[in-house]
Formats: C-alpha cells, sequence, structure tokens
C-alpha cells in the first residue's frame, strides 16, 4: 500500500496536505471494533486531527529553516516529507517537534476535561484526543525505525561519533524495534508489533545495516538520513520545498547537507523530493529533454504532477541498501512515472552514489543506457547537481540528442560554466533544431551578456522558426 492512492488534497497554514483513502480506511478498520454507529465517525475525525497535529509540528519546524514540506496522511500515520538532509542537530529539533506539539494537545484536554460533560459525544471527543495525542507522541519517541525516535537515536550517534556513528545507531535502532515488537507481542498489545512492521517495511535500512554486520557483508549503506521518515525517504528529498537551482551559499541556511554531497558536483546545494511546491521544475525540464512516442517531448500533466502523490519506492532502498548499481541503471530506465524517476534520482544522491551509477552507466552497451541517463541527467539537473548532470550529458553525447544538449547548457549556466554552456548549445544547434523553452532562456541569461552565446540563441530561434 502506497501513499500514491486517492485523498483528499488541500493546504493548512500554506502546507500541502493530502489525507489519502488507505489512511481513513484502515482508521474506520480499528475504529469499528469499538466504535458501533456515529461514534466511529468521531473516531475518525479525531485521529486525522491528531496525527495532523503532529505533522504540523515537524512541518513548522521546517518551515524555520525556509524548507516548505508536504504533509500526509497515508497507511497507518502520516509523514512530514522533507528533501532536504538536514544536519543532525537540526534533525533532531524536527523529528521532536513532532511529539512535542501533539503531547501538549494531549495535556491541555486533561486540564480541560474535568470542566466538560461526564457523558456523550464531546466527553468521547475528548477522551479520544487525548489518547491519541498521547499515545501517537509517546511511540514516535520510542526509538523505532522510521519514527521519530529512531531518527532522534542516529543522529545523536553522528553528533557523537561523526558519520563513523551512524552504522551503530541504525543498528540499536533496528535492535530496539525488534525488541520492542517482540514485547508487545507477549503484553498482548499486537497493533503495536504492527505498526512496527509496517514502517519497518517502508523504512528498512537499520535492519538492512544490521543484516550485513551479522553476515558480515558490506559495511552498511550510507544512506543520508531525512527527517522525519515516518514512512518515506525523504526525502527525499526530494524532498522538497526549494526551487531547483543549487544555492551554494544558501545551503546551511536552508538546512542543507553541511557535510556536502560526493561526487563532480562539490557545491552545498539542497536535495530536493517531491513535494508540490517543487515537482513543476522537474514536470517541466522532463518534458523537454525526454522524447515522446513520436520523438516530441514527453507529455508531462505539470499541474497533475504536483497534485498526485509520490509512489513510495522500497525496492529502490533495497537497491541502495545492497549498492546494486545496474539494478538501480535498470529501473531507473524502464520507469515511466516522472514522479518515481525523480524519487530513484534523489535516492541515489542521498546515498552518494551518482559517480558509481554514471561510472554503470558509462560502460552499459545496452538499449536501456540512454533513457536511463537522459532520466538521470534531467533529475540530476532538478536537484541542483549541475556537475553531475553535465557528467550525465558527456556520457551521452550526441546520442542523447539536441533535448540532452539544451539541458546541458541550462546545467551549465547554473553552474555558471560559460565555456561549457557554449559548447553545449553549439551542440544543440548541430543535431536540432529544436526551440528553447522559456525556462531554458532564464536559465541561460544568468550567465550574463555574451555576444557568442546571444549570436548562437539568435541561430536557434531562426533555426527552430516556421518557414
Amino acid at each position: 500500500m502506497t501513499p500514491s492512492l486517492p485523498g483528499l488534497r488541500f493546504r493548512l497554514f500554506g502546507f500541502p496536505v493530502t489525507i489519502g483513502v488507505d489512511f481513513l480506511l484502515i482508521t474506520l478498520i480499528i475504529g469499528l471494533q469499538a466504535r458501533p454507529g456515529v461514534g466511529i465517525f468521531e473516531w475518525v475525525v479525531v485521529v486525522a486531527v491528531s496525527i495532523l497535529i503532529h505533522e504540523l509540528g515537524h512541518a513548522f519546524a521546517l518551515s524555520m529553516y525556509n524548507i516548505h514540506p508536504e504533509i500526509r496522511l497515508w497507511g497507518m500515520g502520516g509523514l512530514t516529507i522533507s528533501g532536504f538532509v538536514l544536519p543532525p542537530r537540526k534533525s533532531i529539533l524536527v523529528s521532536l517537534a513532532g511529539p512535542l506539539v501533539g503531547i501538549p494537545v494531549a495535556i491541555a484536554f486533561m486540564v480541560l476535561k474535568p470542566w466538560l460533560p461526564s457523558t456523550g459525544l464531546l466527553a468521547e471527543t475528548a477522551s479520544d484526543l487525548i489518547f491519541v495525542n498521547l499515545w501517537w507522541g509517546v511511540l514516535n519517541l520510542l526509538p523505532i525505525s522510521g519514527l521519530d525516535g529512531g531518527n532522534v537515536i542516529v543522529n545523536l550517534f553522528v553528533i557523537v561519533l561523526g558519520q563513523r556513528g551512524k552504522r551503530p545507531g541504525l543498528v540499536i535502532v533496528a535492535v530496539c524495534s525488534v525488541a520492542i515488537a517482540i514485547g508487545a507481542i507477549f503484553v498482548g498489545f499486537f497493533y503495536l508489533t504492527i505498526v512496527i512492521i509496517f514502517f519497518g517495511l517502508f523504512n528498512p535500512e537499520p535492519y538492512l545495516t544490521s543484516w550485513q554486520l551479522v553476515t558480515g557483508g558490506p559495511g552498511g549503506p550510507r544512506v543520508a538520513s531525512a527527517a522525519p521518515s515516518k514512512g518515506a525517504w525523504a526525502a527525499p528529498r526530494a524532498e522538497s520545498r526549494s526551487d531547483s537551482g543549487g544555492d551554494r551559499k544558501g545551503e546551511d541556511r536552508k538546512g542543507g547537507d553541511r557535510h556536502g554531497v560526493e561526487g563532480r558536483g562539490r557545491g552545498r546545494q539542497p536535495l530536493l523530493m517531491v513535494a508540490a511546491d517543487s515537482r513543476r521544475a522537474f514536470g517541466e525540464a522532463f518534458a523537454e529533454t525526454m522524447p515522446g512516442g513520436s520523438g516530441e517531448a514527453a507529455p508531462v500533466d505539470l499541474d497533475e504532477l504536483e497534485r498526485r502523490p509520490a509512489p513510495l519506492l522500497a525496492d529502490v532502498v533495497g537497491m541502495m541498501a545492497n549498492r546494486d548499481d545496474p539494478a538501480v541503471a535498470a529501473r531507473l530506465a524502464t520507469e515511466t512515472d516522472p514522479l518515481a524517476v525523480l524519487g530513484i534520482v534523489t535516492r541515489v544522491v542521498e546515498s552518494k552514489r551518482v559517480s558509481q551509477l554514471l561510472g554503470v552507466l558509462r560502460r552499459d552497451d545496452t538499449a536501456d543506457r540512454i533513457p536511463a541517463l537522459l532520466k538521470l541527467q534531467v533529475g540530476l539537473h532538478a536537484l541542483g547537481r549541475f556537475e553531475d548532470s553535465m557528467a550525465a550529458a558527456s556520457i551521452l553525447g550526441r546520442s542523447g540528442g539536441a533535448r540532452s544538449a539544451a539541458l546541458e547548457a541550462r546545467s551549465a549556466a547554473r553552474a555558471g560554466d560559460r565555456k561549457r554552456a557554449t559548447v553545449a548549445l553549439e551542440r544543440v544547434l548541430a543535431l536540432g533544431p529544436i526551440r528553447l523553452s522559456d525556462a531554458a532562456l532564464g536559465d541561460i541569461v544568468r550567465l550574463g551578456p555574451d555576444r557568442k552565446i546571444a549570436d548562437l540563441l539568435a541561430k536557434l530561434r531562426s533555426a527552430a522558426s516556421p518557414n
């Protein structure tokens, strides 16, 4: 079950919110055990509002770092999608913000309850608000994979031991998750065990790291954490609420990875995931670069792209954890959902395996090589990894066509590389003609006045104009 199912979509305090039909159905099923009649609807509303309060705590904490996240209630809980990889201390503060908002709400209703009627719908609503906000807040403070407490433990280890502390932190979270799940079975609290299994399926990194430690495999995946995860990866980014360009000087202010990112894009650039506010830029580049069935630009409904929740890619997480770059390349080549493409590329960036994937695709001689590289180039450009995007374009060469060359020119312009942008525009002219979009022209204008580039743009306009 993924959050790509239909749901209610709206904005709250400026944050895009989706309440998935899967969340409503699971909440309804849980409540049917003890909520006959009208009471079941009160229960569903209380659970949705309580978990939304919790996620708003995360969202407002992220907004302090100029990050504008997306909230989603799905499955057995909620998640706040933040595509930035936060430094450990900021990540801990964001993770704790959810419980530290929800638990006080429960305490407030405890104080108010004696003044409320002792029976009736109002009394039942107050009791449910206390129970759900308190239970969900305390649960999230436990060191469980995919929940806030697990993220806090891993980041505490990173603060104390540096990046080498991530692996023992993940192992501790895995051990605690298993121990709590088993303990819940012995005390008859089977629902807690189900919750741990559910979030563990979508956050397998602690368990995979522990398994590799036990079996003597590689030293665990080096995946940058995004907070809070709650069944997503963020983080993605992805994601997230930045513009598609990388503001290198403003990275720390915006919550970027202060340790930098590997590969050829060495600037401190924000990681973008799949929030509604930032999908359009990716969708435009995807539509301009990926060929459709007739060789024209791939059709992308940008409005639909912003509205639709992104799928969760559990298989890609496993591939990245096992460092199976050929499998990721194959998955990227066959994926047709633009949001899933962005999710795969984001995961590759977070896992610091861009150069490895580029190496695999450089050596690959299959028919999948070109579509995989094109998608990778688009995703890297959208994530602000301009040097890596240009590296993908170099591997493609003439086989990428004029559209790939045009995107390379945009990446070069964003990176301030006037010479590279000029060479790419010359290749566009040789491979085209194509009409550059307003977004592409806007990127190239960033380079400032340049006679040679102006001449190339004039020739492109002339070549692309109908006779």
